[in-house]
């Protein structure tokens, strides 16, 4: 996978640590911010593609902020285990 691929998994983790869902959101400016400076164009690139995914188990919420949550926290995990990254502790199966 490539280095956007790996960003994208990235973002889900970090929302799945945050436990990001439901009526928790958070906004892009706020997720992309989590990232080192310099990657930070890069995270809202992969956040762009992540929502446009339509297996993906992040979401834009409705609102006039631009913000996304998970759809669930097992699909989450179910994600990050189908591209092969190991669940961050405290989330194993």
């Amino acid at each position: 996978m490539g280095d956007i691929g790996e960003l994208k998994l990235d973002v889900v983790e970090h929302l799945m640590r945050k436990k990001v869902t439901g009526g928790h959101n958070k906004t892009v400016d706020t997720v992309v911010n989590w990232f080192a400076s310099h990657r930070q164009g890069e995270a809202r690139d992969a956040i762009d593609e992540l929502v446009a995914e339509p297996e993906s188990p992040v979401v834009r919420y409705g609102g006039q902020r631009d913000a996304i949550k998970l759809t669930s926290i097992e699909d989450a995990k179910q994600y990050l285990v189908d591209s092969d990254r190991e669940l961050p502790w405290g989330f194993e199966r």
